[in-house]
């Protein structure tokens, strides 16, 4: 495989093509270089990355952020030079990124005020920034070049000036937020030019051998912006201003295009790293939504990069290189979810996985054999069933798991429904693949009874047998009952639903029962690219096939939002979608009745004073989406009969996924 040949990036020869990205982490509070953060990259240096980035690193206190890497002061130097020594002992190169948010900073955090090339405030931080002068500008290229040096003595083999995702080399890119008039302003010349300067101070300073790399936005994805040939442009002054190579992502963090979701298509910005490829002569890395080899693979063999990002990729699966090249063991794939990772760092968190437990816990928490093995019982085989078996099957334990459905996976099959998530179903695969080696002993359709439990004479029993939908909190007419179904079952393709249909509930699983309800009939991929390729229809008729189904949808929420418990990096791509396909959405609204003609609806007036209104919505079918309660009677049936007992997920309490695993992880590596 191309992927697993050697490369040669500025002066360094890399073992792969796989680079792990820049992520923030949140790992580091004060800046300072922890135990936590050199664990958890030695982790992904042992698992064979060719190189590893690191940061953002700040380069000065105006336009760094909360909980981020110091590379603006010498204090940070010698954590900086243990966290290298580990990485490249393990294996890797380790780059580090130098960060300037510009007004992207939060002057909250920073207490500096932001600095921009023109005072437009930012949609991301509501904040209006400082119109750089001709001091700022240097002192600021002055302090990427130092930071640069800085990085250097530290030990790292590269650095990657961030020319991406709209911070402040971006600002100074696009004629969105470059209003100036002097020698960085107006033309598309002038507003390279600091973007350049940064670069050729940084290789001065740095001296001709050391390795510069530049993480580029390939395509801005903002109306009015740099496309994909301003990028490409861009890139060739910035190769010959000293550039080595080019790490290409898309979009600013205010596009409202999806950049890292699973509505974007494994790979879906390849071409973006081909177009600036097409423009320079040195390396090019290819990134977003790489979470697989052949993907990987397949980019690199149709030439539109030279290597890959897979920074999610390597959160879920450490191994995933080592993995891949030897053919031996089984991949974690990253399910683009969203919730342990950039949903954590806009939360200010530290960041988990979803589906790996483990990660950022490298430092704290050992996975060792069992002292004394125990015969297990694992009742229900969805995510924390199947995680609670294969963690206390690798350490030693004689496991056996028990579904009562003819396949495993609970939930996992009704997640990888919904338009975006169809990931989720990896992670599935995953599991029976891993726990077949590990020897746990699966079966299926087997129904589990506090009577059998016992006579099977466990040690250990693990309760994981999920939840069921929460009944409808409103009546329904007898006559009407025919037609009211649960999320579940659209979710599942046990229920099709009529041409008129109202969703009850506006939660997470309301909207994405909505959104696969709307989708149906909507055109796909393969057909909508076989249209486009003879022509055989014009734009707006694709358009209107790909947005609208075959249903009538209207949601309606007792509250006043909808998607509440959705991740505040997905919420906006789910409203746009349920707005893009049609879906009429009511909040404040409360369902009174169903009956045999449609729900009975009693919305709030706009007038304070008015008395609620009271309308009749027809629906064929009435899909219930109010939530959940636990199915964990067989816990409370079990209790003082066996030797060992333990509820866990939404047996215990209905929550989210990464709950449902990190539960199942902590009971299987905690049985002794």
């Amino acid at each position: 495989m191309i992927l697993f040949q050697p490369v040669q990036v500025g002066s360094l020869n890399l073992k792969n093509r796989i680079v792990m990205p820049a992520l923030h982490h949140n790992y580091s509070p004060d800046g300072l270089i922890n135990e936590k953060l050199i664990r958890y990259y030695e982790t992904r240096s042992r698992g064979g990355a060719g190189l590893i980035i690191v940061g953002g690193c700040s380069i000065d206190l105006s336009g760094g952020g909360p909980l981020m890497i110091g590379l603006h002061d010498d204090k940070y130097i010698p954590g900086l030079q243990r966290l290298t020594a580990a990485v490249k002992k393990s294996g890797a190169h380790i780059a580090a990124q130098l960060y300037q948010a510009g007004r992207y900073a939060h002057r909250a955090f920073t207490e500096e005020e932001p600095l921009a090339p023109s005072a437009i405030a930012s949609r991301l931080t509501r904040e209006k920034p400082r119109e750089m002068t001709p001091s700022d500008i240097e002192k600021v290229i002055e302090s990427f070049a130092a930071a640069a040096l800085r990085a250097k003595n530290a030990g790292f083999d590269a650095v990657e000036i961030i020319a991406s995702a709209g911070y402040l080399i971006c600002q100074f890119l696009s004629p969105l937020t470059n209003l100036r008039e002097d020698d960085y302003g107006g033309s598309f010349e002038n507003r390279c030019r600091f973007g350049l300067e940064v670069v050729r101070r940084t290789r001065e300073r740095v001296g001709g051998a050391f390795t510069l790399l530049v993480r580029l936005s390939g395509h801005d994805f903002m109306p009015g912006g740099n496309t994909n040939q301003e990028a490409a442009r861009f890139a060739a002054l910035l190769e010959e201003a000293g550039a080595d190579g080019f790490n290409v992502t898309g979009g600013w963090h205010e596009s409202r295009i999806p950049q890292i979701t699973g509505h974007l298509p494994r790979g879906g910005y390849a071409y973006l790293a081909r177009g600036i490829k097409e423009a320079v002569g040195v390396p090019v890395i290819a990134g977003n939504r790489i979470n697989d080899p052949a993907v990987a693979e397949q980019i690199l063999v149709d030439g539109c990069a030279d290597l890959v990002s897979m920074g999610r990729a390597l959160i879920a699966d450490p191994d995933l290189p080592i993995k891949s090249s030897s053919g031996k063991g089984h991949l974690r794939r990253c399910i683009a979810c969203n919730q342990g990772c950039l949903d954590a760092v806009f939360s200010l968190k530290e960041v988990f996985c979803t589906v790996n437990p483990h990660a950022g816990q490298e430092s704290r928490i050992e996975i060792s054999p069992a002292a004394n093995p125990k015969k297990v019982l694992v009742v229900g085989g969805g995510p924390a069933g199947l995680e609670a078996a294969l963690t206390a099957a690798r350490r030693g334990h004689r496991v056996t798991l028990w579904e009562k459905k003819v396949r495993p996976g609970g939930q996992l099959h009704f997640a990888a429904r919904p338009p975006g998530k169809s990931e989720f179903i990896t992670l599935l695969h995953y599991y029976e693949r891993a726990l077949a080696a590990a020897g746990v002993e699966m079966t299926l359709n087997r129904e589990a009874t506090a009577e059998n439990i016992v006579e099977f004479d466990a040690d250990t029993v693990i309760i994981a047998t999920g939840a069921r939908p929460a009944p409808p909190p409103f009546p329904v007419d007898e006559a009407a009952a025919e037609k009211v179904v649960y999320a579940f079952d659209i979710l599942e393709g046990t229920a099709v639903p009529g041409q008129q249909v109202v969703v009850a509930g506006g939660g997470s699983v309301g909207c994405e029962t909505a959104l696969t309800i709307a989708s149906m009939g909507t055109i796909g991929a393969e057909a909508l690219k076989f249209l486009m390729e003879h022509g055989a229809e014009p734009p707006e008729t694709l358009q209107r096939l790909l947005n609208c189904g075959t249903r009538t949808v209207t949601m309606v929420e007792l509250l006043e939002g909808i998607g509440r418990d959705f991740g505040i990096t997905t919420r906006w791509i789910v409203r746009e979608n349920l707005k893009r396909l049609g879906v009429r959405v009511l909040t404040k609204t409360k369902i009174c009745a169903v009956k045999s003609d449609g729900v009975v609806v009693e919305r709030e007036s706009d007038e304070k004073e008015s008395a609620p209104e009271t309308v009749l919505i027809p629906a064929d079918t009435v899909v219930v989406a109010v939530g959940a309660k636990p199915a964990g009677e067989l816990y409370e049936e079990l209790s003082g009969r066996v030797p060992s007992l333990y509820r866990i997920g939404d047996a215990a309490n209905p929550r989210k996924l990464p709950e449902a695993i990190r539960e199942g992880f902590t009971v299987g590596r905690e049985l002794e």
